[in-house]
């Protein structure tokens, strides 16, 4: 069980890994491929120092043609040559009123500050603007850096999120791997590994509980103790293997003939015990006699119809051969009268089934507890 849980938690990391990585790591191409594509794809005719010429080019021929500082010539001058792919000019100046002004619009301080180039334009003595020329890749690269960082968090985001979703199916698998075991301990400490019916410790415990609630209710109860008649002589003879298999055939037979509600236990070695509570409503109504006398025709007749079973059910010891068992039953009832003690219902069923094995075996003893009286049934 355990090899298996481990090799599904290797599965599931595999797996999720796997198509977690693969999934993520197409998306995040795939958005780098647009992005480079459509907002910070590099001109391919750049180098550095062509844009550095170009740039000393263009304030050149900015004093060449502009001869009159007009705004519209400037203006004119500016659009013409933003069309170059990878260099971006601007012209700034000061107003009437000492503002700084730009030829572009919308155009934002700390854009006027970041240009690479820098051309002071003077009319005479008196400096009349600056021509501001912009390397766009530069700005690809600051942006590529900025982007890369974001890639790379939402790797880190990823491979956090990653392992909360691995933890936490692991956390299942061992959850469930831990409440499974703990159901297993607890069906193994009250249910015999052989028969799979309650031990003998959970039996007379279960006994004072219902001892109390048949006082309390005025309910009554009865129990029938059985014993596998000649058990040793089958051990001694066919071996503890055949021994075995008719004790899981006898629990078969008594648990297909007792009632849901019944509680089946294995008292001992090859000797079980079988506790019958009162099943629902009454025809009796509270006639507490009446009630114990048809409870006791109903345990009577469970008793007799499992020890029928058992006497007419074959147990194979070998590939040509089989032997029959029989078994010995003692019955005992409590009709929730006060100070009555577990023990008094157990030692009155155990001289029911005495008196069954000392009389020949393969009966059915039933102690009547009104007039301490047994009657041995066929």
């Amino acid at each position: 069980m355990k090899s298996f849980l481990r090799t599904r938690f290797i599965i599931y990391l595999l797996l999720l890994t796997v198509i977690g990585s693969f999934l993520f790591n197409f998306l995040l191409a795939r958005q780098s491929s647009i992005m480079y594509k459509y907002f910070i794809e590099r001109p391919t005719s750049y180098n550095v120092e062509r844009a550095e010429r170009l740039s000393s080019s263009i304030y050149q021929s900015f004093k060449t043609e502009i001869p009159s500082p007009a705004m519209e010539n400037i203006r004119g001058f500016i659009e013409k040559y933003n069309e170059i792919p990878f260099l971006s000019i601007n012209f700034i100046y000061e107003d009437e009123s000492g503002a700084i002004k730009s030829v572009l619009e919308d155009v934002k301080e700390i854009d006027i500050l970041s240009a690479e180039y820098v051309f002071p334009i003077k009319q005479g003595s008196r400096t009349i603007g600056t021509l501001l020329i912009y390397d766009i890749n530069k700005e690809y690269k600051k942006g590529l850096e900025e982007y890369t960082h974001m890639l790379n968090i939402m790797r880190i985001f990823f491979s956090i999120l990653l392992f909360l979703l691995l933890f936490i199916l692991l956390y299942r698998e061992y959850s469930a791997k831990i409440a499974q075991e703990k159901r297993l301990a607890e069906y193994q400490a009250v249910h015999d590994g052989l028969t799979g019916l309650y031990t003998h410790k959970y039996f007379k415990k279960h006994l004072e509980t219902e001892i109390s609630r048949s006082e309390r209710y005025k309910k009554p109860l009865s129990l029938i103790m059985c014993d596998i008649d000649h058990f040793k002589h089958f051990n001694d003879t066919y071996g503890h293997l055949i021994g075995d298999e008719i004790l899981k055939t006898v629990t078969g037979i008594i648990s297909e003939n007792t009632r849901a509600s019944d509680l089946v236990a294995r008292y001992g070695g090859e000797e079980f015990a079988i506790l019958l509570m009162e099943a629902g409503a009454q025809k009796d109504g509270k006639d507490p006699e009446k009630r114990l006398k048809s409870l006791n025709e109903e345990v009577i007749e469970a008793a007799k119809r499992i020890k029928s079973k058992v006497e007419n059910t074959r147990i194979a010891v070998s590939d040509q051969r089989s032997v029959g068992v029989t078994i010995s039953m003692g019955i005992s009832s409590y009709n929730g009268h006060p100070g009555y003690k577990p023990e008094n219902l157990i030692r009155e069923a155990d001289l029911a089934l005495y008196r069954s094995k000392n009389s020949g075996r393969n009966l059915v003893t039933v102690f009547d507890p009104v007039t301490k009286e047994f009657t041995s049934l066929s």
